[in-house]
């Protein structure tokens, strides 16, 4: 047959799966570089075609097999200008007894690729009530993240294809999750932000290939790779919708997958104008301080999009939405309750509190409220004490010339006792004023009851001379006439504290 013929025959046939999977790879990380160009001019620096640096995730498995072979070829191809650099990652989880036969196999690998490779040992809780797939994710992308840091890049890159994608969406959909979760996996997502400011970002660039496909290129260029045993392993969810149920879709329902993709992306659709009217909603409701919610704006939306408007608030925060009964019974508790102390709902180590008018999100406290924080004192002239179990330092500052503060040398000769708050006391903050209860105090400078209990008291011998998030009594500050060495108290908590 004539060249020219052989030609037409293949333009027919369409491309083969290698020239397909390069061709998908070149346009993601053409894509990745026009999102730099696309930058702020702060953080854009010209170049000639803003070359991109990757980070590839190489299990050994066939489809990150060959993903690499083909981000090798591409970058060793002879004046090419798109990729600055790629560090392949192997991450260790050490779960299986071939773990160390597969970190060896990268290396032979990566050897032949001449491409620079990063083995990463990582802790897996196996009693993760997650499990132990979800546990090993979790350490396996946030070493990948840490890794693209250090390197600069700015891509991560997977080989996760079509076949891939399904099964997460079966996985969801047993799980009853909504559109978000069942649009499974995205083929280019930010990795901490939606900004433009953030680089890094996770491609998918095989999300609407078959595995049939990748395995005809792996066969084709004669590439090793491992088998994870575990695969084979019905115990695992994925692995039995796998191995199980789609050959029996298969068997009585042939092209359902084709089907199935284009649910998949439908769904994603859906999830993607539900996740933009989220973060419009949620720009609407702000508050002032740029991260509080206004409850009074928040409760005039409709119903359904208070719960979005809540999650994407919550995600933007950087906050794992809670279930769907949490986040009802925090949208409850919002509209029944009508002070400070009384709606709580902690989701992934933060707390959603009420603060006046608004919702505010603060760090769970990790002192279990049943241990007590009191404490006695002894101060010999030290800049500075640590309060341990409260979380910050109480500082001692000397006063300048004329400037009120303690008698240094009572302090010294104490007794200093930490308290926390009991009820009833009151402290005198101006001369010319009466002493009042702490809580109306607390209250007149907006501190939230929330946070009262996070600040220590400091008392000397019977008498209370200092509230932290207050000041001191007066009553008890030193003549500066009489007492040359007076001191002012500070407290300086770790993290900062609403209103103080």
């Amino acid at each position: 047959m004539p060249k020219a013929e052989n030609k037409k025959a293949a333009a027919k046939r369409g491309p083969t799966p290698a020239q397909h999977l390069t061709e998908l790879v070149k346009a993601a990380v053409d894509a990745v570089a026009e999102r730099r160009a696309a930058s702020p001019a702060e953080v854009f620096c010209l170049r000639p075609v803003n070359p991109v640096r990757i980070v590839a995730a190489f299990s050994g498995g066939r489809d990150s097999t060959a993903l690499v072979d083909i981000l090798a070829k591409l970058y060793h191809k002879p004046h090419q200008t798109q990729i600055a650099e790629i560090t392949v990652v192997h991450v260790h989880h050490g779960l299986s007894v071939n773990a160390d036969a597969w970190a060896e196999h990268a290396k032979a690998m990566c050897e032949k690729w001449r491409l620079p490779l990063r083995i990463e040992k990582v802790y897996v809780n196996r009693q993760s009530p997650a499990g132990i797939e979800a546990a090993a994710r979790e350490a396996r992308y946030q070493t990948l993240k840490r890794i693209a840091h250090e390197t600069n890049s700015d891509v991560i890159m997977t080989g996760h294809h079509l076949d891939d994608r399904i099964e997460t969406f079966f996985i969801q959909w047993m799980r009853g999750a909504g559109p978000e979760g069942l649009s499974a996996m995205s083929p280019v997502r930010t990795m901490e932000s939606a900004a433009l400011t953030e680089r890094l970002v996770l491609s998918r660039p095989w999300l609407d290939v078959a595995r049939s496909e990748i395995e005809s290129y792996v066969k084709k260029a004669r590439l090793t790779f491992v088998e994870d045993d575990s695969n084979a392993d019905n115990r695992f969810l994925r692995n039995l919708i796998r191995n199980k149920v789609f050959p029996e879709l298969d068997a009585v329902r042939p092209g359902w997958r084709a089907a199935a993709a284009r649910s998949v992306t439908l769904v994603a659709q859906a999830a993607d104008v539900m996740k933009s009217v989220g973060s419009d909603d949620v720009a609407l409701c702000r508050a002032a301080d740029g991260h509080s919610l206004v409850i009074a704006k928040l409760l005039m939306l409709p119903v359904a999009r208070q719960a979005l408007c809540l999650r994407s608030w919550l995600a933007a925060e950087g906050v794992r939405p809670p279930s769907k009964v949490r986040l009802f019974e925090a949208l409850r508790q919002v509209r029944e309750t009508h002070n400070d102390s009384r709606l709580t709902i902690r989701c992934d180590g933060r707390e959603i509190r009420r603060w006046g008018a608004d919702l505010v999100l603060r760090d769970c406290d990790p002192v279990n409220r049943d241990v007590s924080r009191d404490m006695d004192l002894v101060w010999t002239g030290e800049s500075e004490i640590s309060l341990g179990l409260w979380g910050g330092v109480l500082r001692f500052i000397p006063c300048e010339e004329g400037e009120a503060g303690f008698d240094a040398q009572e302090l010294k000769e104490g007794p200093l006792f930490v308290r926390s708050r009991r009820g009833g006391e009151k402290l005198k903050l101006w001369a010319l004023r009466p002493s009042r209860n702490l809580k109306h105090l607390y209250q007149a400078l907006k501190i939230p009851s929330f946070e009262r209990g996070s600040l220590p008291l400091l008392w000397l011998g019977g008498r209370l001379i200092f509230a932290a998030g207050l000041g001191g009594d007066v009553r008890y500050i030193a003549d500066p006439e009489l007492i040359r060495e007076r001191i002012k108290l500070e407290w300086v908590p770790d993290k900062p504290l609403l209103g103080v």
